[in-house]
C-alpha cells in the first residue's frame, strides 16, 4: 500500500527525525515511506555502499524492516545544524536486539540530513557507520551528549 505523504505533517526536523527512528524500531514501512524526502534521497547502512534514489532507499529499508529482529533503538543527538531549508543531524544510535535489560547493544553513528518540502520536514540523506571497538567504549564511557543548535528560521 503505497503511504499518501500528505497524511503526514512533520513540522520540524526532529519531529522528522522521531518519526523516522520510529518506523526503524516498529518495522513500519509505511511511516519510513512518509518520512523520506520526495527526491534525491540516498543512503549508507552500515558496511554498504550508497543507495541512491527514493525507490531503491525505500527498498533497502523494506528489507531491514522486514527481518525478524526485535531492534530497540536509542539515538542520542550528538549536534544539530539547522537553516531555513535544511537540516544536519549527528546522532549516537545505540541498538539492542531486545527490551531485554541485558540484551547487547552495539552504537553506529549517523548523519541524517533534513529537508523542508513543502509538505514538511523529510529525511534527504541517512549515512551509518559502525565506530571500532575502542571508540564505542569511549562514546559509551560519556555520561552526557553536548548538543549545538544552529542557526534557526522561525516562519
Amino acid at each position: 500500500m503505497k503511504t499518501n505523504q500528505s497524511t503526514f505533517y512533520f513540522a520540524s526536523s526532529e519531529e522528522a527525525e522521531s518519526a523516522f527512528y520510529s518506523a526503524f524500531e516498529m518495522g513500519d514501512i509505511q511511516l519510513m515511506e512518509a518520512v523520506l524526502a520526495d527526491r534525491n534521497v540516498c543512503c549508507v547502512h552500515p558496511g554498504s555502499l550508497p543507495i541512491v534514489g527514493r525507490e531503491a532507499v525505500l527498498d533497502s529499508w523494506a528489507r531491514i524492516l522486514s527481518t525478524e529482529i526485535e531492534a530497540v533503538i536509542h539515538p542520542d543527538v550528538i549536534n544539530r545544524t539547522v537553516f531555513e531549508e535544511i537540516a544536519i543531524h549527528l546522532v549516537s544510535e545505540r541498538i539492542a536486539a531486545s527490551h531485554h535489560l541485558d540484551s547487547p547493544v552495539a552504537m553506529v553513528l549517523a548523519t541524517n540530513v533534513y529537508v523542508r518540502q513543502k509538505n514538511g520536514w523529510r529525511l534527504l540523506e541517512h549515512h551509518a557507520s559502525v565506530p571500532n571497538e575502542k571508540e564505542q567504549q569511549k562514546q559509551t564511557d560519556k555520561k552526557t551528549t553536548v548538543t549545538h543548535p544552529g542557526p534557526q528560521t522561525l516562519q
